[in-house]
């Protein structure tokens, strides 16, 4: 079977407002030490991303590929990028249809076997997460390695972190705290963008066999909460994917479409409601 040429990289990235090793000749090399493609997505974030590229490029690991994708920023986010320009193997800047957009154009010019999305204002854990995962994880069967993530509220170093527990089985999974092989998007297609999808990344989890998956026991990422809020959106979304591949009841959709829509106390209620029907069907 031919490639398919929209996952092809170019020879030479040709961007006239990129930068980066890569743009100079120098590519990372397979060998024993499989490239780990890094993937950060960015867009008016000059406060916030030289913390998430630190992160990455004070790694202990020695063959990753750091590629940073950038909309367009107007803010300095630009400045900050090329300040690591003699460290990242590859970054571009230029308007984007949104993440999911910018998400695929770092996958498609990643050289690397695996790769993980390192979101802006997020790290990893610590400077030893990818040899970590290297040494334990990424020469076994699975092609999907993630882990719990660690959540805070505020300033890296000060701010109090929970555990956000994760199970594929539930599809709770976050590409922060994610590594896969770049090949799955060869089986089941690159992130879909579409005007108003919000849930891209949950869909190509639905997709992807079980079987590929296996939880490592060490934290991958640290995943900033400022300024997150829940999406109502992104939640029909999801309760659609459930029902039309993830085996939820119809019923059950339909209460959580309602959920959405009510009061407190009715919430309430049908959650208890929710959780007291799924408990009797012996799901979680």
């Amino acid at each position: 079977m031919e490639p398919d040429p929209c996952f092809q990289l170019p020879a030479k990235p040709g961007k006239t407002n990129d930068g980066g090793l890569r743009t100079r000749g120098f590519y990372k090399a397979e060998g024993s030490e499989p490239i780990v493609t890094v993937i950060t997505i960015a867009y008016n974030c000059a406060s916030s991303i030289e913390e998430t590229m630190l992160s990455v490029l004070d790694q202990t690991y020695s063959n990753i590929e750091y590629i940073v994708i950038d909309g367009g920023s107007v803010d300095g986010t630009l400045d900050v990028i090329k300040n690591y320009d003699h460290a990242i193997d590859y970054w571009v800047s230029e308007p984007d249809r949104g993440i999911y957009d910018a998400m695929n154009k770092g996958m498609r010019a990643s050289t690397g076997q695996w790769l993980n999305f390192m979101n802006v204002k997020d790290v990893f854990v610590g400077n030893k997460t990818i040899q970590i995962l290297v040494d334990k994880y990424l020469r076994g069967k699975a092609r999907f390695i993630y882990s719990d993530v660690l959540l805070r509220h505020g300033p890296f170093g000060k701010a109090k972190v929970a555990r956000h527990v994760c199970n594929h089985e539930k599809l709770i999974i976050h590409h922060q705290g994610s590594i896969y092989q770049k090949s799955l998007h060869l089986e089941y297609g690159p992130y879909i963008v579409a005007k108003g999808m919000t849930i891209s990344d949950y869909l190509f989890f639905s997709l992807i066999d079980q079987n590929n998956y296996l939880k490592s026991e060490d934290p991958i990422a640290l995943f900033d909460m400022t300024g997150i809020s829940s999406a109502k959106a992104s939640a029909r979304q999801k309760y659609i994917i459930d029902y039309l591949m993830n085996g939820m009841p119809m019923y059950e959709c339909l209460m959580r479409f309602q959920l959405l829509y009510c009061p407190e106390k009715i919430e309430k209620i049908l959650v208890w409601a929710v959780r007291l029907s799924r408990k009797a069907r012996g799901r979680t």
